[in-house]
């Protein structure tokens, strides 16, 4: 029986149903998970032949999303900064193009560091589990896990790990979905068009644990970060994959009434995705 990775319970209810698979809802604390007993480090995540779709979404996608994060956290700033589950590498090469940064890479995928190094020609990105990398204590300005930790059964040991390496006046980054949002858009798609194959729900068998902003900052406090704040960047400039301009606009335009709300409920209403800076 699963246990709630937060409150550490086996109470829980199922709130919505992907493909035969239970996304349940702890009964105590409120997190929500998913039911498929995933590995703990899944490697399999990129095929070996790298498809094009994955460069358009990594790359063209995300660009405007990175140029928000390093234009906060890294423009005219020197330091060491450690991308954990970096994929095919491109926000490790977008971020080595500013000067006085040192970026590093980690990522379990032997073809995504493969294409990391061959294609990319990047040296920094290393293979295997961050955990096992042995940097030195307090070694890092910044960490950043985009879009790694709701694919992980249980963060806790990572956590703790990133939290060593960091230094004491770093930050670690994460983005991840927000299941404030996620889980309603998930039921309204579902009951409008019903459950097609390759429906886009809320990826029962890749994304474990599903984070709120509740959920998120107990998670941090546990691995011992204290400060956790919230901030908003711009969205991946796609919706699923797709490179239909109505699709980004839509997207682009609930991100400005995400913002709108949340400065409006003073921090209370997140609608956004979940971009969160964490510090010691």
């Amino acid at each position: 029986m699963k246990q709630c990775i937060i409150c550490g319970q086996s109470d829980y209810k199922t709130v919505f149903k992907e493909f035969e698979i239970d996304i349940l809802k702890c009964k105590n604390c409120g997190h929500i998970f998913s039911s498929y007993e995933a590995v703990q480090n899944y490697s399999g995540y990129f095929e070996k032949e790298i498809e094009e779709k994955d460069h358009f979404w990594w790359n063209e996608a995300h660009k405007r999303m990175y140029d928000d994060f390093c234009e906060k956290f890294i423009t005219g700033k020197s330091g060491k900064l450690l991308d954990v589950g970096c994929g095919l590498g491109y926000f490790v090469k977008y971020a080595s193009d500013f000067p006085g940064w040192e970026i590093f890479g980690y990522e379990i995928s032997e073809p995504a560091v493969r294409f990391a190094e061959n294609n990319l020609k990047l040296k920094n990105v290393f293979c295997g589990r961050v955990e096992e990398s042995k940097f030195p204590a307090k070694h890092f300005d910044i960490i950043t896990l985009w879009d790694v930790i709701e694919h992980i059964p249980d963060p806790a040991p990572l956590l703790s790990y990133l939290y060593s390496i960091l230094k004491d006046s770093g930050i670690l980054f994460i983005h991840t979905p927000n299941i404030s949002v996620q889980l309603p858009k998930a039921k309204i798609k579902k009951l409008l068009f019903g459950e097609k194959e390759g429906g886009h729900y809320l990826e029962a068998k890749d994304h474990i644990n599903i984070y709120s902003p509740r959920a998120i900052k107990e998670t941090l406090n546990q691995a011992g970060f204290k400060e956790i704040n919230f901030i908003h960047l711009h969205p991946i400039q796609s919706v699923s994959g797709s490179k239909s301009d109505f699709k980004k606009d839509l997207k682009n335009f609930w991100f400005n009434v995400a913002k709108f709300v949340y400065t409006l409920s003073f921090g209370k209403l997140n609608l956004d995705n979940l971009f969160v800076v964490a510090k010691k």
